[in-house]
């Protein structure tokens, strides 16, 4: 397996002090661990060489893309301490939406481009001077503009880590990265977008490619696929409130989209809680192998 791709990636986009939540998640058997630690440490061999033996296992690797807090255990937004990045996440006609994007001229060029699966794409840009609501404000304005997932716009948001296979689909994807930029950006590179008008698809209306209960595929209900979508995502770390709008935005068909979606994620959250699957543990314990 590669073993420079993830430790060069990490290094040229944190700083060593800088304290990062990596996050591994086996989708077969819903299983979730997480460590918190400096990436000096997540560099080192021993540290790789789990995450390399983890993922043989079939584990996916994601990492924090903003540094946490000193005592931080966990990634809501309250643990976010720097600012580091901006990202988008095109699981949707990717090789399209990257081409326009390569093609405006108002976007400053992405550090990194990361193919996390044929097709399917995550665009990362190096920042500082950034306020958490400033840069999420960016985010969501991006999303309306390039037809990005809404879902990603958080501050505590994990991607994947380049240089691992994606496990997620029948044939193993070698997820890579496409390295344009050395620069680091702050607001002024950015078209400036207010933070009213942010809902447009979002919010308003149904969103592209939003579906209802009676056209899920293979007998699946929608209301099915909603629970399953809550579940992956807060056990990745994403925060109750902003899955719950996602749903909502994404099931306009319901009479009351709101309280269906927060009604979704209590269920998701109790059904986690039962499991006590999801163990937290920070940068000073031991790597396991």
């Amino acid at each position: 397996m590669d073993k420079h791709t993830a430790r060069e990636y990490i290094q040229a986009n944190f700083r060593d002090d800088d304290r990062l939540a990596v996050v591994l998640i086996q989708k077969t058997s819903e299983t979730t661990e997480q460590r918190v630690a400096p990436a000096n440490r997540i560099v080192t061999d021993e540290f790789q060489a789990w995450l390399r033996y983890r993922n043989k296992e079939k584990y996916e690797i994601y990492v924090s893309m903003n540094a946490l807090h000193e005592g931080a255990r966990g990634r809501k937004k309250t643990d976010v301490a720097e600012i580091r990045h901006v990202y988008l996440d095109f699981d949707k006609n990717g090789t399209e939406a990257i081409q326009a994007l390569k093609n405006r001229g108002d976007f400053p060029t992405p550090n990194h481009i990361i193919e996390s699966s044929a097709g399917k794409f995550q665009t990362v840009w190096r920042v500082e001077q950034f306020e958490k609501d400033q840069a999420e404000t960016l985010m969501r304005g991006m999303v309306r503009e390039l037809g990005a997932d809404p879902a990603a716009t958080d501050s505590s948001r994990v991607l994947r880590v380049p240089g691992f296979y994606n496990h997620k689909y029948g044939t193993p994807h070698f997820v890579t990265v496409e390295n344009l930029s050395n620069e680091t950006y702050t607001p002024s590179h950015f078209p400036d977008f207010p933070v009213e008008g942010l809902s447009s698809r979002l919010e308003l209306g149904r969103p592209v490619g939003a579906r209802t209960d009676r056209d899920s595929p293979n007998g699946r209900s929608q209301s099915e696929r909603d629970w399953a979508y809550a579940m992956r995502a807060i056990a990745r770390g994403d925060e109750p409130d902003q899955v719950a709008r996602s749903i909502a935005a994404y099931r306009p068909d319901k009479p009351n989209p709101q309280y269906y979606a927060e009604h979704t994620v209590e269920k998701a959250l109790a059904a986690l809680n039962r499991s006590n699957e999801v163990r937290l543990e920070t940068g000073d314990s031991s790597v396991e192998r």
